[in-house]
């Protein structure tokens, strides 16, 4: 059995008192912090300089670039080929092996799944109702995509909810994707549709440039009221006829929007320091405050 003795809450508290007077009261910053890069190589953000979209039409495209660099290098090598044929032929020397084209090597039992043309027929019922509204649609290891018209987004969801033949009854999950290095647009907004009673799911998405704010699904299905908010709280898109578009996540006065691409992964400093030992959270507060990143909550919240 231990005989050490348990420690005191007045032991604790004097601790406390004595490393707040020895390292300063904290107090609030006389302006808004913006953090310092060149002193925090962590928080330096390398943004992207491709646009890893998923599609049929991005999937050709990259197949035909491919086929294209390939075919190419091919006529390069026939070329150098010719050339050094003709040298040798002027300089009596031995000619030179031909080259030889590389062959496609043969697919192996396991293969990625590639994008597919839409044969579904919840697919092509979209795309013969919304006709130029459906920008894209293609299957994908067994999963149904439809790109729409961002203008057309209300009009789609209201066409899966009430049609007989969709039935799509219930919005499963609502999210979107940063794409800083698109041209046309900024942002991807997807909708995971579920039709409980037909067993089927289908992913609708929109492409939107920066500062549009697209129609509000809350109108179709009244679950993406929270989903939207964390939407807006993560990436900053608004949504039109939204019935609350406040933060859901994040304090009301957090500066920038946490999973867009030029927030820093590490933050701007609001959890740089854990002292797990600190019973009090001063040492934590004290800390924050010396890095001027605690302007919120600088009083302890006391139980009245």
């Amino acid at each position: 059995m231990s005989n050490e003795k348990p420690v005191q809450p007045e032991v604790d508290q004097e601790i406390d008192l004595a490393l707040e007077k020895a390292l300063g009261a904290p107090q609030a910053p006389p302006a808004p912090y913006v953090y310092d890069y060149k002193t925090s190589p962590n928080r330096q953000v390398v943004m992207p300089k491709t646009v890893p979209l998923s599609g049929l039409n991005a999937y050709l495209a990259e197949k035909a670039a491919l086929e294209a660099a390939e075919e190419a290098k091919w006529q390069k090598a026939q070329a150098d080929y010719a050339a050094a044929k003709a040298k040798a032929e002027a300089e009596g020397a031995p000619e030179p092996k031909a080259p030889v084209r590389v062959q496609p090597k043969k697919e192996p039992d396991l293969t990625v799944p590639v994008p597919s043309e839409a044969k579904d027929p919840d697919l092509l019922r979209l795309m013969a109702l919304l006709g130029d509204g459906v920008e894209e649609a293609f299957e994908q290891s067994g999963e149904l995509t439809c790109q729409v018209a961002r203008e057309r987004l209300l009009e789609t969801l209201k066409l899966c909810r009430e049609d007989a033949a969709l039935k799509y009854e219930m919005l499963a999950d609502e999210t979107a994707t940063h794409f800083p290095a698109a041209k046309d647009f900024a942002f991807s907004v997807v909708y995971h549709l579920t039709s409980i009673s037909r067993s089927k799911r289908l992913r609708l998405r929109i492409l939107i440039p920066e500062g549009f704010e697209p129609q509000s699904a809350v109108q179709v299905y009244a679950g993406a009221n929270w989903l939207e908010r964390e939407i807006f709280d993560m990436f900053g898109i608004r949504f039109q006829n939204h019935p609350d578009m406040t933060r859901i996540l994040c304090p009301e006065d957090w500066e920038a929007h946490p999973l867009r691409k030029e927030y820093p992964v590490v933050g701007w400093g609001q959890r740089d320091v854990d002292f797990r030992e600190d019973r009090s959270g001063m040492l934590n507060r004290i800390a924050l405050e010396k890095a001027g990143q605690l302007g919120i909550n600088l009083k302890r919240p006391k139980a009245e």
